[in-house]
């Protein structure tokens, strides 16, 4: 067993490329701490040093019940480490891997205690900057804390250099504009909609896909993935992930006040106790299921008695009447124009929409296409129709089955391929017209 400066170390959780973390025994006050400690190799390097003592610096100034607290901080020899509090249980991340959808009423309440986390971070005028499953931390207490603010930064020094995990950074982070405090809510969103679908909202196997899909693609809709999640707190998900920052969250405290407001009107009353059944216990934890709808209303009129009104049931049929012709008015022409655009799609080399399946239409899942090598002129064929050229702008919808894909490269050729599409899926298949 091993000795820095009156801890005790006997064991090592996780060795990175730059830091270790060590779990240790505090002799002085007798409690289990961990240690992270800079290797010496990049304890030369002066930004990873300055990283470390950043991260000590953040937390000193930020102290709340859902951010892991810094306790000490020093050097062995070169090598400087810092002393976390050690909270007993798992990651996020860990959680989500090993039951995919977590309930719903835990994702609620996770995500309020997060909301707490990131106004108190934001409340200090910092930014967090790297908010994702694996370094938010639960205690089998129930405990949710936020941890690992080595990328923290203060809101005055923000440089738009990208910073943070490419799957959960902002759009505005990947194209170099401002970076602003809504760039943490649109991280918060993606941690969100991992809870809820047991999916990452833009994660792909390269760091260029990633961040095209974070700057240009929508996810795949949380109805496709989670039909039992209702459409209130799906739109919540919606308005954390806005491409513009303009269009989310005024503030976590915002987004804190509209998650209680929906808890309420779900006639939820989930607490730290729930999580740590769900965490000693998943197989024996309640099964919550939601009302179909619910209303929230903003304010203090959401806790004031509402009025039934009066209605002419004459006037209703009548105006229901003509509500209706206009739908399917409006809805045959949209399907004429999707028909036009996508038969000009082969010609004027513009990305066409995916042609979505009316309702009652047998499951559908969504197809993630690329080619290689990449040329914008090539045109995609699904099923003998043009689906439009390549990049396409978003996962294409198709009915669960097999489907007949045809690429017409304007170098290489066409090339046919049949592809099965699983319900609720969506399968990225990247087609090299260089291998045989």
């Amino acid at each position: 067993m091993r000795e820095i400066n009156g801890y005790q170390i006997y064991a090592e959780l996780k060795r990175g490329p730059v830091t270790t973390i060590f779990k240790a025994l505090d002799t002085r006050h007798q409690k289990i701490v961990l240690i992270k400690r800079l290797h010496a190799e990049a304890a030369v390097e002066a930004q990873r040093r300055l990283q470390l003592l950043q991260e000590s610096k953040v937390s000193t100034r930020l102290a709340h019940p859902n951010l892991r607290r810094l306790l000490n901080s020093g050097m062995v020899g070169d090598e400087p480490f810092l002393v976390l509090e050690y909270v007993e249980g798992l990651a996020l991340a860990e959680l989500i891997a090993q039951h995919k959808k977590l309930p719903i009423d835990l994702c609620l309440f996770i995500a309020k205690e997060l909301a707490k986390a990131i106004a108190a971070v934001h409340r200090n005028n910092f930014l967090h900057r790297d908010i994702k499953p694996h370094n938010i931390f639960l205690s089998l207490h129930g405990e949710v804390k936020l941890g690992d603010l080595g990328l923290a930064h203060e809101l005055s020094e923000i440089d738009p250099a990208l910073a943070g995990t490419p799957a959960y950074m902002s759009p505005e982070q990947v194209l170099g504009r401002e970076i602003t405090a809504a760039s943490d809510l649109f991280a918060f969103g993606a941690v969100l909609y991992e809870m809820l679908t047991g999916e990452a909202a833009f994660a792909n196997r390269t760091l260029a896909a990633t961040l095209h899909h974070v700057a240009n693609w929508e996810p795949v809709p949380i109805s496709k993935l989670r039909p039992e999640a209702r459409n209130e707190l799906a739109a919540v998900c919606r308005k954390l992930l806005a491409k513009n920052p303009s269009e989310r969250y005024a503030g976590a405290e915002a987004v804190l006040a509209h998650l209680t407001r929906l808890e309420r009107a779900y006639g939820l009353t989930t607490t730290k106790y729930h999580l740590a059944a769900f965490l000693e216990s998943p197989e024996t934890y309640r099964k919550i299921t939601l009302p179909p709808a619910v209303t929230i209303v903003e304010g203090e009129a959401a806790s004031q008695p509402r009025k039934t009104p009066w209605v002419n049931w004459e006037i209703t049929a009548v105006v229901s009447a003509i509500m209706f012709l206009a739908g399917v008015l409006f809805i045959w022409g949209i399907k004429e124009n999707v028909e036009q655009k996508v038969k000009a799609g082969k010609t004027a080399g513009v990305v066409t929409p995916p042609l979505h399946p009316t309702p009652g239409a047998v499951q559908s899942g969504y197809l993630d296409l690329r080619v290689s090598p990449h040329d914008t002129r090539s045109v995609v064929s699904i099923n003998g129709a043009a689906a439009g050229t390549l990049p396409l702008a978003a996962p294409i919808e198709l009915p669960a089955g097999r489907h007949e894909i045809s690429i017409d490269h304007p170098q290489l050729g066409v090339r046919k391929i049949s592809l099965d599409i699983a319900p609720g899926d969506t399968l990225h298949h990247e087609l090299d017209f260089v291998k045989p």
